[in-house]
């Protein structure tokens, strides 16, 4: 059989039915497609779908099950949305479902060596679906793909207007599906250059350049959300300190929390002979790697406002409010650790830390 091949797609906006719903196992996905194909009958406009929503539970898969569909589905726990147009890079998996994360892996492998990253959701479309024979099937893996520099244009405009976005992306026409990492990694290098000539304000440059952090997932903010309408501030922060994977254990100190990002690489950080490894291990973003084996750092400390998009959707998303982020120590100046604090918008007393 001929390698499948690894394919850079638009997928346009589709029509969808669909029921989402918390699975601890794979094979509890086709059966949800008999329920749909139930309700949905002569409605159905395409294969099964699964998307998958990275992040949003600890254990399992948090998926939306879906038809494409020709019309408005509403029935018990089936609904009806349009599936939001997104690039994506997609390749076939041949078989069963229980070898399908290397075919994901290898789209991730790919997607390292090209001006790509990728968002936290991923789509499944079942080309065909055999549950009694599984090596009959056929799977189309869809890795949607973060548009970082789209991101940055409109953060650009946003808050330094038209004539900045123009100044600042030049040279973004010339970036393509197939271009070079390296590529990627010097225009983004320049277009931080061009925001630092056309202001001083860290505060504009962090309006900017959060606008391009990876989206925080939903389900999660929704439920901090639900916990802060329903009881005091700090029980945020104590469901925080239960989950320091995603969270990393925040301190309060009045209405200032300070985060300090957790190592990507914890073995690697605490072995770590030099400075340049100790930041490495650290990091979290390929695209700042290339830049931490020297002090000063040719990529501005002005890109990891980045990350502080991360934390600014979380607590804007709890809160529905405005809050200021500022920097303590990011990796591009040097220090071996990345740490931030957050002004909340509240009347605040007292503190909370982690036990």
């Amino acid at each position: 059989m001929k390698t499948p091949s690894i394919i850079y797609k638009r997928l346009g906006p589709t029509l969808i039915a669909f029921t989402k719903t918390h699975l601890d196992d794979r094979d509890e996905i086709p059966p949800l497609f008999d329920r749909l194909r139930e309700a949905c009958g002569e409605a159905i406009n395409g294969y099964p779908i699964a998307i998958f929503h990275g992040g949003a539970v600890k254990e399992g898969f948090l998926i939306e099950a879906a038809f494409p569909v020709a019309r408005a589905v509403e029935k018990d726990e089936i609904h009806t949305r349009t599936l939001e147009a997104a690039p994506a890079l997609t390749r076939l998996h041949y078989g069963s479902h229980k070898t399908i994360r290397e075919t994901v892996l290898k789209v991730y492998d790919y997607l390292d060596k090209r001006a790509w990253t990728t968002s936290l959701i991923r789509r499944e479309v079942y080309r065909v679906l055999n549950s009694n024979e599984p090596e009959k099937n056929i799977t189309e893996v869809q890795v949607i793909l973060h548009e970082w520099d789209r991101l940055l244009a409109e953060g650009v405009e946003k808050v330094l207007g038209t004539e900045a976005r123009r100044s600042i992306m030049q040279g973004a026409e010339f970036i393509t599906p197939i271009s070079s990492f390296n590529d990627y990694t010097a225009w983004i290098q320049g277009a931080m250059e061009r925001l630092d000539k056309l202001t001083d304000s860290n505060e504009q440059k962090c309006q900017v350049v959060s606008h391009c952090a990876h989206v925080f997932p939903k389900e999660r903010i929704e439920h901090l959300r639900s916990i802060y309408k329903m009881g005091e501030f700090d029980d945020i922060l104590h469901e925080m300190y239960n989950d320091n994977f995603w969270y990393e254990k925040p301190v309060r100190r009045g209405n200032v929390i300070t985060m300090r990002k957790n190592p990507f690489n914890p073995e690697g950080y605490a072995s770590a002979v030099t400075p340049a490894e100790r930041r490495k291990a650290y990091c979290h973003c390929s695209f700042v790697h290339p830049y931490l084996d020297e002090i000063p750092s040719r990529l501005s400390p002005t890109f990891c406002f980045c990350g502080a998009g991360w934390y600014r959707q979380l607590w804007e998303g709890i809160l529905g409010q405005p809050v200021k982020i500022e920097h303590l120590e990011t990796l591009l100046k040097g220090n071996d650790q990345s740490t931030l604090t957050i002004t909340l918008p509240l009347e605040l007393s007292g503190e909370c830390l982690p036990e």
